[in-house]
């Protein structure tokens, strides 16, 4: 009798990967795609929709070819990706339009007619209106594309479309949902007065399903194509920072987990929705159905590390594209001889919430060395991440330890960087492919095989025990003065948003406009109209 295996597929900004997963959590083989959108300079971020399509045929009859070899059955398909982006399809799931991307900045102006209002969206979904979530996006096309939205019949994140093209059926999960500024965290459903005010029809919204649920069945054609058996269920897992968190271990209160990707992430578990004051920290539904996820988003993180390797190194011979940045960064002491970055190469996320911020070098001198402005880059993603983990701890709770994943923490260094930022221990997640492993958790829940996630967790984790870096005090020392330099200095600088004051009025004077008493108004007549 053959053993029991999940393909998952995790649909990343840059990539697709699929992962062939055995009964016990191991790694039985995977596929990746390379697909990444194109970046415009006017802030469009766009993708066409048929990558993604074609990477799921290459990835399902490779990963079938292998279940054959490694003689496992495939008994699930399990769903994870990037959130909030917005693809219009017609009833047959038929794009007509290239997909509008998570990082795109076109719906600036929208959301600046509504910034009045954050006080009130931000209460009901846990996210201030932002460019980044999917409602603003689909706004866009009702007031700039009125032909296409006139002919669209629902608007689809990019794993709601995967989940079509699989099964036939247009859902979502609630993790995802809870990343469009629709979907309201008390009543966990689409909220109508928020739809209503975006202008958004709610017949364009799927079906809501929780994460780890079926969505339904894979589709004979698909089936007879990749070489896997027909009827096998396909499961929505949820989110990729979502699943990331359950992969890496978030498991309850009294840890984080830092996910550097394209984007770095600082996230929190919680078995109650949480807000904060300033409305700088992000809460969403997480993979575990009844828990949440209270989230500090730095829109770019190794995209950045990226680009400097790029500009500043080129490719080096043999494949190994970062050996040298990462010598060099070895090679700069801690501080970077003074120098600083602001990595807000995509805008910035929490605390600021502008999607206007700039990155920026602060400090150079004749001294400065390519490797030192390479550290700095490195610094200055851990010291925006310390940010979000001092607004975390004090909205729920002090955390003892941090859990780390993501492409950066490849390099050692790094890891070190963030221990010492952070002051606490940073534990570093062996499995690469934390988001793929979270999905598998949450399939393997729901398909019975385990008692429980953190059940399902150690069988994947086995005995092994995890590397740990310990802060060093000096390093400390040395990264606690340069982040009191850090902030004083952003007054020299023109794209400089201020450090929130603490009232979300003040707060939205100095990002996204005067907030006033949003919460005391009723929404706009012409908006409810729109």
């Amino acid at each position: 009798m053959k053993r029991s295996a999940i393909i998952v597929l995790d649909t990343g900004t840059t990539s697709m990967r699929g992962i062939l997963f055995g009964h016990g959590g191991g790694n039985l083989g995977m596929r990746q795609v390379d697909n990444a959108p194109e970046y415009c300079s006017d802030g469009r971020v766009e993708q066409d929709a048929s990558t993604w399509g074609k990477a799921l045929a290459l990835i399902l009859s490779a990963l079938a070819e292998t279940a054959e070899v490694r003689d496992v059955k495939v008994e699930a398909l399990a769903l994870t990706s990037q959130r909030s982006s917005v693809l219009p399809v017609d009833n047959e799931g038929i794009p007509l339009h290239r997909t509008i991307m998570w990082q795109d900045t076109r719906t600036e102006g929208i959301c600046a007619s509504l910034a009045g209002f954050n006080s009130l969206v931000y209460s009901r979904t846990g996210l201030r209106i932002s460019p980044i979530f999917s409602a603003a996006k689909m706004r866009w096309f009702r007031d700039f594309l009125p032909s296409v939205y006139a002919g669209t019949h629902k608007m689809l994140g990019i794993q709601d479309y995967l989940l079509h093209l699989l099964t036939g059926r247009f859902c979502t999960d609630r993790s995802l949902a809870s990343r469009t500024n629709l979907f309201n965290l008390e009543t966990l459903d689409w909220d109508q007065e928020l739809v209503d005010a975006f202008g958004v029809d709610r017949r364009l919204l799927c079906d809501l399903i929780d994460p780890g649920a079926p969505a339904g069945s894979l589709r004979d054609s698909l089936a007879s194509a990749s070489g896997l058996a027909g009827g096998i269920p396909v499961f929505s897992c949820g989110g990729d920072q979502q699943c990331a968190a359950l992969g890496m271990g978030l498991l309850g209160g009294s840890e984080a987990v830092a996910n550097t990707g394209t984007g770095s992430y600082v996230l929190g578990c919680s078995p109650i929705p949480v807000r904060d004051p300033a409305m700088s920290l992000s809460c969403n539904v997480a993979a575990v159905p009844g828990t949440y996820i209270v989230e500090a988003a730095i829109l770019a993180g190794g995209a950045v590390y990226r680009w400097f390797r790029d500009r500043f190194y080129g490719k080096a011979e043999g494949g190994d594209y970062f050996w040298e940045i990462n010598a060099e960064v070895q090679a700069s002491p801690p501080g970077s001889r003074g120098v600083l970055l602001m990595p807000n190469f995509r805008g910035a996320g929490a605390p600021r919430w502008n999607p206007m911020a700039k990155g920026y070098f602060y400090g150079l001198g004749l001294a400065t060395s390519r490797g030192d402005m390479a550290r700095s880059i490195l610094e200055g993603i851990a010291f925006s991440m310390k940010e979000g983990l001092d607004l975390m701890e004090a909205v729920a709770g002090k955390k003892n330890r941090i859990i780390v994943a993501g492409g950066l923490v490849k390099f050692d260094e790094f890891v070190r960087i963030m221990a010492d930022v952070f002051g606490l221990p940073v534990e570093l997640a062996e499995e690469s492919e934390s988001t793929a492993l979270g999905a598998w958790i949450r399939v393997s829940r729901s398909l019975g095989w385990h008692g429980s996630e953190a059940e399902a967790f150690s069988a994947a984790m086995g005995s092994a025990p995890r590397r740990i870096f310990e802060p060093d005090p000096e390093r400390m020392r040395t990264y606690r003065l340069a982040m009191e330099r850090r902030f004083p200095t952003h007054n020299a600088c023109p794209n400089f948003q201020p450090w929130p004051s603490g009232t979300m009025a003040e707060e939205d004077e100095v990002g996204q406009g005067s907030l006033g008493k949003a919460e005391a108004r009723a929404w706009p007549e012409s908006a409810a109209k729109a």
